[in-house]
């Protein structure tokens, strides 16, 4: 098992596989792109294979694929069904420009989860904060999740001024539609593009809802990183994640993989575990084991005390290059 020095077991890893996006988002990846990590530079799928089994063999039961954007990746299904036979539920963060065409193969391979990033039901203001204009692809994606009968949760990172108008709109998705509406608070990565200025708290969220639907439900049975509410009669639920207040921390199960093989314990983790080097200079398992549980064994108790102890300034480009 992986726990840490405050009895947390850690369960769920989050794989990023890739720094590369089909879209620019403005809170996430600055207009012209990152310096992206040439193919050398990352995991290959036999070195993430082997580093999820020997993940899975200390407790890790679930994993979710991130980016970039995951299925920017070449030959994503392979990865996804070496992993299918590792663990009991895989998932997948996209954007779903994609998604289509891959739904197929990623059903066969295992995949069954889906997270679809929408920040906008509207065409004009989606082409706004991705650069892209991709409205019309990622709709289509949800359209054919729902169709199929998928678990779908639907990320939105809220932001003041520009997309804030429309958290009753999501909410009104859940009216008819299974779907989990999850509204995000904005982070402090990627500041030239002013994620500060734009920023709206859990609780304010949490305010223009209720008094839109004062019989809105806290859903107790919920876990993992968001606060879960339900409206009587409505098919769909709603979370919110604290992601910069952090109010979560204390029941954090996530570990971390980068594209460029470095483990993290926190999301605002600067000094994580490098094992791509570890891996290709030719480790022994036994002491990849020792190295990842003492590593997992420092985790701090929130991201707050991770953010003071290890960050100096804004360091991050983008949340692409850590997989959010």
């Amino acid at each position: 098992m992986l726990i840490d020095q405050h009895g947390r077991q850690l369960r769920y890893l989050r794989l990023a596989v890739t720094d590369r996006c089909n879209l620019r988002c403005r809170y996430c990846m600055p207009a012209e792109g990152i310096d992206f990590a040439p193919r050398s530079a990352l995991l290959d799928y036999d070195e993430i294979l082997y580093l999820c089994e020997v993940l899975a063999d200390l407790g890790i039961e679930k994993v979710r694929l991130t980016g970039g954007e995951p299925l920017v990746r070449r030959d994503l299904p392979v990865l996804v069904r070496g992993l299918g036979h590792l663990f009991p539920t895989l998932a997948m963060t996209t954007n779903g420009v994609l998604l289509p065409k891959y739904l197929d193969e990623l059903a066969v391979a295992g995949l069954t989860h889906y997270n679809l990033s929408l920040d906008t039901l509207r065409s004009d203001r989606f082409f706004a904060i991705t650069r892209r204009d991709e409205y019309e692809a990622t709709r289509a994606a949800l359209t054919e999740l729902l169709r199929r009968g998928y678990p779908v949760k639907i990320n939105v990172v809220v932001m003041r001024g520009q997309n804030d108008d429309e958290l009753l709109d999501f909410v009104e998705l859940t009216r008819n539609n299974a779907v989990d509406i999850r509204f995000i608070e904005t982070m402090p990565f990627n500041d030239d593009d002013g994620n500060h200025d734009v920023f709206l708290s859990y609780t304010d969220m949490l305010e223009r809802i209720r008094a839109a639907h004062p019989d809105l439900e806290q859903d107790t049975g919920r876990g993992g990183s968001s606060v879960g509410f339900r409206i009587p009669g409505y098919s769909g639920k709603i979370g919110i994640i604290p992601a910069y207040s952090r109010s979560l921390c204390g029941s954090c199960d996530r570990l971390r993989l980068t594209p460029r093989g470095t483990m993290l314990n926190c999301l605002y983790s600067t000094k994580g575990l490098e094992l791509l080097p570890l891996l290709r200079s030719g480790i022994g398992r036994e002491d990849l084991v020792d190295l990842i549980r003492a590593y997992v064994h420092g985790k701090y108790a929130t991201g707050h005390e991770t953010e003071r102890r290890e960050q100096q300034g804004n360091i991050f480009a983008s949340m692409t290059s850590i997989g959010g």
